[in-house]
């Protein structure tokens, strides 16, 4: 080993307490860039396959009310793709040892099954089309009560009080964020989703040989505002409230909120603990070179170049950055599964896609690099290019002058 190689293992040494430190710091910031990129990347994956394989709608229509034959003029539509009209109901429920007001919503299922908002179902099977009293409630519905397939309640439908069954406990693309028309935060407890046979729910609902709301998919050159402006149209006499697209539903809409901010804390934070991370190597560095001054004299005049000196101070700070980075990398992997499954309580996704990409890494540990560069470059090269004899020498004393501010009256 050169012995320019051995001055690096002891000047680590010498400073283990200063490069520890830096190393957390370091850490910190790519820990939390690895946390947020890899989360909302699992999320964003997640959601994706979530969407294509259950079949979650481009575009939803309420309606008062109107009659099954429309759907088919609806269907005419240039650019529909697929179009599914069913019947959506609010009830009351009566829990038992639960005193406060439950409400929910119903939506029918077709006895075929959904063509759109497909159903996945966590356990139990699918309500029987011939019974009127089996329904599937939503998975954080089911998990705030500790419901279970069997598990029976109450509901108030149209004024009148039924005994309803369950027979399984079921997610949708639909209802990923389940929070209350009205509120602005979930509470699994007083609010849930609920799916029954459609002839059922129309019967309780007075909604035989009708429907109040479509969902529909579009063909992928299709241009969705016109698609709408039309549906609007034809909707208007049953009382439409509007159509709109998959980016102004709810859930979908609080997810795309969600992402939004986590794609800042990836930028925000990270740039805060890097920033941290330039400024205490630039101390540090600086203060190691000032203390070395005479060190680097006689290293030159041994015939070390300017270049090696610069190296040298370099792999010191690369030796440093490099514990922070791995440190970090593991806690962020770690970090982002967490996260990733706080997600999964919160938003109701039935699988979660996690994994950790190279080019996250590669960035994580380039920007790194880069902050480490910004914090010790110039100090490094402006003392490795001094002369020996002028490195030998104490450093000259900075020359301060009265700066702007000192200068004016009323300072004096």
């Amino acid at each position: 080993m050169r012995a320019i190689n051995r001055k690096i293992l002891r000047d680590l040494v010498g400073m283990r307490g200063q490069a520890l430190a830096i190393a957390l710091v370091v850490a910190s910031g790519a820990a939390t860039y690895i946390m947020s990129v890899s989360t909302l990347d699992a999320l964003e994956s997640t959601l994706a396959a979530y969407y294509r394989e259950y079949r979650f709608a481009d575009g939803f229509a309420p309606l008062k009310r109107a009659p099954r034959s429309v759907a088919a003029r609806l269907r005419e539509i240039p650019g529909i793709q697929m179009l599914e009209t069913r019947v959506l109901a609010a009830a009351n429920l009566t829990i038992d040892n639960f005193d406060e007001p439950v409400s929910a919503q119903i939506v029918s299922i077709p006895e075929s099954g959904p063509l759109l908002n497909a159903i996945y179902l966590r356990s139990g099977r699918m309500p029987d089309p011939s019974r009127d009293n089996e329904v599937l409630v939503s998975d954080s519905f089911a998990s705030a009560h500790q419901f279970r397939a069997g598990t029976h309640f109450y509901a108030t439908i149209n004024g009148r009080r039924r005994r309803l069954e369950i027979t399984g406990i079921a997610f949708s693309p639909e209802f990923i964020y389940q929070v209350q028309p009205g509120a602005l935060i979930p509470d699994f407890k007083t609010f849930g989703i609920l799916w029954m046979p459609e002839d059922a729910l129309a019967a309780a609902y007075d909604m035989e040989g009708a429907f109040n709301d479509v969902t529909f998919s579009i063909e992928r050159s299709a241009n969705i505002k016109e698609i709408i402006d039309r549906m609007d149209e034809i909707l208007a006499r049953y009382g439409g409230l509007g159509a709109y697209g998959r980016e102004d539903q709810l859930s979908n809409k609080y997810l795309s909120s969600e992402f939004d901010q986590l794609r800042q804390m990836a930028v925000i934070f990270p740039a805060i603990f890097y920033g941290v991370a330039a400024f205490l190597l630039n101390i540090v560095i600086t203060r190691v070179i000032a203390t070395q001054r005479e060190q680097m004299g006689v290293l030159k005049a041994f015939g070390y170049a300017t270049t090696d000196l610069v190296l040298h101070y370099l792999a010191l700070v690369a030796m440093i950055i490099a514990a922070g980075i791995a440190g970090g990398i593991a806690l962020g992997a770690w970090l982002g599964q967490a996260l990733g499954s706080l997600y999964m309580e919160y938003y109701r996704f039935p699988f979660l896609l996690f994994h950790l990409r190279p080019d996250m890494i590669f960035v994580a540990a380039l920007i790194s690099g880069v902050a480490a560069g910004l914090g010790t470059l110039h100090a490094v090269y402006r003392a490795a290019s001094l002369p020996p004899a002028v490195a030998m020498q104490p450093p000259v004393p900075p020359r301060y002058r009265r700066s702007f501010l000192e200068s004016l009256p009323l300072a004096r």
